[in-house]
């Protein structure tokens, strides 16, 4: 586990691709977001961008077989496009650089003042390195204290990885020789969190734990299951237990295995049936022509499923649906990982097609799911061509990135407010979203649900945040006063209830008025336009907020002053619930008598018989 001592956490804020594969590049992922999608069709290059990512940190380098560090070229052209790199912007102090700038120069020291040791003879008293060598030496140590003295305070680095030498650099160390130059990187990648790749379609539970084999994964995986259930117990000491306390011990941890499994299950899906994984302790020997029989121990997992009235049913991992191992390989995997950074909250999960197995509800949970674990264990980027894992409840717009190919086959990562969109009409706030996945945004509406179609992406977040809402309105957002105009004719041929709100300034009545020209008066009890709250010409949603309450709102939100409407919405909407809500409470009388006659006319409209 890495645990960083000197100067305090650091953590990753974008990283930069070059010439990787099919990515001429620079294509660049934010990570400031924490909860970032990579949006297309298959075959677009999504889990390129996640393995190019996954190439960053050395200690990967021997993960998933290594695939992510084979063919580096790009397959379609028959000339390189450069040297393939990935390089990663890391927030830090001046303190963590010359924490790693001291331990280099202790170790070259200390190469310094070693003597050669002789198996068949003491140890001689001469220097193990020639008088050339030790210059060179000196001069690196040199180099290295003039670089210490010549760092001021800076806020991040850029580390740069050259992917066809494996050799990291840095340009503040530009003055040293390659090799510290490379070695100060590596020291800093590593105090740095992990990085975890969950590949859905090659990664796969397995069905039983060799104990004598103590680097693999599920292994470390069980050994964090044994250590949570009981803590400080480790699975190897199952080997050295007596029969009678090993088969306590074991019985520990399928209750508490079964229970978090279990209550994880229930998130993904309706079905209420409780989880038992029973663990079988096996002892054996192994043969081999011409040595000693060896002891094999080993850890047999199956699932137990009971329901109600009915007997347990036994099965085998592997042999379950593939929804199930899906989702028993995801929480196995975030919840007992062995490589969980010793910085909390900045782990980097990399997940390719998360959810591919699971139903739309299942789909619809594992969202809610992955925004949880990027606000609490760390930075989730994914790769999705599902709506449900894009639900702008839980994933902000403005960090999913929309991953194409060019005609020349390079892939391209835009983020979605710069989305040029040549073949369709931006009339929704998601239509960018639902044009990379080359499906219509109005199939996406279900058929209980009313609808609330405003202007914009930041006032589905005001309205949300601050109106008492049926749990059958669903907020459709725009992308102006022009553009709900063209929404209704689709409302009306998918015969949805709905209302269409406007601003009441002069566009929106403009809108409104040319909306009710266009579709009749009868069509026209569905629009509407903001109430008059601000007692004078217009009111804008952004008005229905108080101007005292601005200030307010970014103190308790620490924004550092700024009052900007869309920073106060975007950073209200995607904070914790609970902590959102006591924010809300707090804001003046006025502004909670706004939103109080908006959610009124709301109702009025779509909820007539309330």
């Amino acid at each position: 586990m890495h645990i960083f001592k000197v100067g305090g956490k650091m953590k990753y804020e974008k990283y930069i691709i070059k010439n990787y594969r099919a990515i001429r590049g620079p294509l660049v992922i934010n990570l400031s977001a924490r909860l970032v999608p990579l949006v297309g069709v298959n075959e677009c290059g999504k889990t390129t961008i996640l393995q190019a990512i996954f190439c960053f940190d050395h200690n990967n380098d021997q993960e998933n077989e290594g695939r992510h560090l084979s063919s580096l070229d790009n397959l379609y052209e028959t000339t390189s496009m450069g040297v393939p790199t990935v390089s990663a912007i890391i927030s830090c102090k001046r303190t963590n650089i010359t924490g790693v700038v001291d331990a280099q120069i202790t170790a070259l020291n200390k190469k310094l003042t070693e003597t050669p040791q002789n198996t068949t003879a003491p140890a001689v008293s001469a220097p193990a390195l020639n008088v050339e060598q030790q210059q060179q030496y000196n001069e690196r140590i040199n180099r290295l204290e003039n670089l210490k003295k010549a760092i001021t305070e800076l806020e991040a680095v850029e580390l740069t990885r050259n992917l066809k030498t494996k050799k990291y650099s840095c340009g503040l160390f530009s003055s040293l020789k390659e090799i510290d130059n490379n070695a100060l990187c590596e020291n800093l990648i590593s105090k740095m969190p992990y990085t975890l790749y969950n590949d859905d379609f090659n990664d796969r539970p397995v069905d039983k734990i060799n104990l004598s084999t103590k680097n693999d994964d599920w292994y470390d995986i069980y050994n964090r299951v044994f250590v949570a259930t009981n803590a400080g117990y480790s699975l190897e000491k199952l080997t050295i237990e007596s029969e009678l306390r090993r088969e306590s011990i074991i019985k520990d941890v399928e209750s508490y295995l079964g229970n978090v499994l279990t209550k994880a299950w229930t998130k993904f899906t309706p079905e209420r049936k409780k989880i038992a994984i029973e663990l079988k302790y096996k002892e054996s020997t192994t043969t081999v022509v011409g040595k000693e029989p060896t002891a094999l121990n080993e850890l047999y997992v199956r699932v137990v499923e009971t329901q109600s009235g009915k007997t347990g049913r036994f099965f085998s991992i592997t042999d379950r649906s593939k929804g199930f191992i899906w989702y028993y390989n995801f929480i196995m995997k975030i919840m007992f990982n062995p490589k969980q950074s010793g910085t909390p909250k900045e782990t980097i999960f990399l997940l390719d097609e998360p959810g591919s197995y699971l139903h739309e509800v299942a789909q619809s949970a594992l969202c809610e799911k992955l925004s949880s674990i990027s606000k609490k264990e760390g930075i989730v980027i994914y790769c999705t061509h599902s709506p449900q894992l894009l639900n702008p409840r839980f994933v902000s717009l403005n960090a999913t990135l929309i991953i194409d190919k060019t005609k020349k086959q390079l892939i391209t990562a835009t983020p979605i407010s710069s989305k040029n969109l040549l073949h369709s009409r931006k009339n929704t706030a998601m239509q960018p979203i639902y044009d990379a996945l080359m499906i219509p945004e109005y199939e996406q509406i279900h058929a209980n649900e009313k609808m609330l179609c405003v202007e914009g992406i930041y006032d589905k977040y005001c309205i949300e945040c601050f109106c008492d809402l049926s749990s059958d309105i669903r907020l459709f957002p725009s992308v102006n006063a022009e553009s709900i105009v063209l929404n209704i004719q689709y409302f009306v041929a998918y015969r949805k209830e709905y209302l269409a709100l406007w601003d009441n300034d002069d566009e929106g009545r403009k809108c409104y008025d040319k909306a009710k020209n266009s579709y009749g008066d009868v069509e026209a009890s569905r629009f509407s336009v903001l109430p008059n709250v601000t007692q004078r010409k217009d009111t804008k949603m952004e008005n229905m907020i108080a101007k005292a309450d601005y200030q307010y709102l970014s103190n308790s939100l620490g924004l550092n002053g700024s009052i900007k409407y869309k920073t106060i919405m975007h950073t209200l909407y995607f904070m914790d619930y609970a902590e959102r809500k006591k924010i809300v409470d707090g804001v003046s009388n006025e502004t909670k008598n706004n939103f109080v006659q908006l959610n009124v006319l709301i109702n009025q409209k779509l909820l007539p018989n309330s």
